[in-house]
């Protein structure tokens, strides 16, 4: 057997093979003599046909049969012995034989580059957010609890601002409905969002069984026109936050003090969530942005191939595949790239996660849940895929402990009032 290996760039290989016919010459045999046996032709019993005349008619079946043998039982050693132990893609080409000749074939390879880290052990910048739970934060959310706990009351009268509208949307094109783009049992309420001023009005006085044409205007600035089929209109009487309703609705808490101030303290762990979150994601930015190497293209299509597949599964309405990819290629080669950058780190640092720790965890986080509902927890993450998911949370949570001692961080407190002047949140 000849091997010539060429490294066509750094992530792919372009293999040729070339056996001679004595390292081949009884596959063939076997696959002849197996076609052979089960050819039938009048005149001659089974399996008894003539060589030279089995070998005319069975030479399309002989090619294919004959070759996948034998590219099946030589492609892994040859990558093994020329150390391609590990690639993205591999496609078979260029196959070719004469009998008592030579078999050749070639492969086309893609492989991981190699991932160079940077130096980033004497430190690199980042930029981390400490976000500041303001009182109106508190007080908007006390009031969307008021509203899940208000009275509601059915209006025949005709609808006023405030007030709340079931009703189906359905998008419309020069007064056509749009099929596919109707969207059901949608809750409007009247002055707030997309449905306030200056065309709140078309929406006063709506009864049930209304029809009205309403154009909410997107941020590219064009307008798409909804035909709204008003089902229900209601008002809402919130109630007051005294420390009646929170005891009587709450049983954790004697009163409404007490509870605001449990409801700013989760407000702030959950900002605080984001804020890790969105330092651990600077974090990895910068080593993406740092680090330039090719991606196999391969592992791009299958990456975007994972993402439409989730999006057809999840959609009510056709999706133009095509648009599709390209809106999120970017994001498919930027997680590409930093999981390969962090495979890189978790061998160059020799971070591991036993079986050990990843029970512990098991346990840690099976204790946050009632005794009742443990086991069943635990059940969960017997389960190889859930077990898996979780390793590779503890993988993660450890490399970013380990670069987190490196990072030069600027830190920025931003109040929650400033994000809503901002209308981020």
């Amino acid at each position: 057997m000849k091997v010539v290996v060429n490294n066509t760039s750094t992530i792919e290989r372009s293999v040729k093979v070339k056996l001679d016919w004595e390292e081949v010459a009884d596959t063939y045999k076997k696959t002849f003599n197996r076609l052979r046996k089960g050819l039938k032709i009048d005149g001659f019993r089974p399996g008894k046909v003539p060589v030279a005349i089995a070998k005319r008619l069975l030479s399309t079946k002989i090619k294919y049969d004959f070759s996948n043998d034998v590219v099946e039982t030589t492609y892994r050693k040859v990558l093994e012995k020329n150390g391609i132990d590990d690639y993205v893609d591999l496609t078979v080409k260029d196959i070719d034989f004469k009998e008592n000749e030579s078999f050749d074939y070639s492969m086309s390879i893609e492989v991981d580059p190699e991932i160079k880290i940077i130096n980033y052990k004497k430190g690199f910048p980042v930029s981390k957010m400490t976000y500041v739970v303001d009182e109106e934060s508190v007080d908007l959310h006390l009031e969307a609890m008021r509203e899940q706990y208000a009275e509601v009351r059915e209006v025949t009268d005709g609808a006023q601002e405030g007030h709340y509208i079931l009703c189906d949307l359905q998008e419309t094109e020069k007064g056509v409905p749009i099929v596919g783009k109707k969207i059901e049992d949608r809750m409007i309420k009247i002055g707030e969002g997309v449905f306030r001023e200056p065309d709140a009005n078309k929406l006063i006085g709506a009864k049930s069984g209304d029809k009205i044409l309403f154009s909410i205007k997107q941020e590219d600035g064009t307008e798409t026109t909804y035909e709204i089929n008003v089902k229900r209109v209601e008002s809402r009487i919130f109630p007051e936050l005294t420390d009646d309703f929170v005891k009587e609705n709450f049983e954790k808490f004697d009163s409404y003090e007490e509870f605001r101030k449990q409801i700013e303290k989760s407000l702030q762990e959950d900002w605080d969530k984001r804020s890790e979150k969105e330092y651990m994601r600077a974090i990895s930015d910068y080593f993406v942005n740092k680090i330039d190497f090719e991606l196999p293209p391969f592992r791009i299509s299958r990456f975007l191939d994972s993402i439409v597949e989730s999006k057809r599964k999840n959609s009510q309405t056709e999706i133009d595949e095509s648009k599709f990819r390209e809106q999120y290629k970017s994001n498919a080669i930027w997680e590409i790239k930093w999981y390969l950058i962090q495979r890189e780190l978790v061998k160059n640092e020799n971070i591991d996660v036993s079986s050990d720790e990843v029970e512990s965890k098991i346990k840690e986080i099976s204790e946050r849940y009632p005794e009742i509902e443990r086991n069943d927890f635990v059940q969960f993450y017997r389960r190889d895929e859930n077990r898996l998911s979780l390793k590779n949370d503890i993988y993660d949570r450890k490399l970013f402990n380990h670069l987190k001692q490196f990072a030069k961080v600027k830190k920025e407190i931003v109040k929650t009032s400033e994000l809503r002047k901002r209308n981020i949140i």
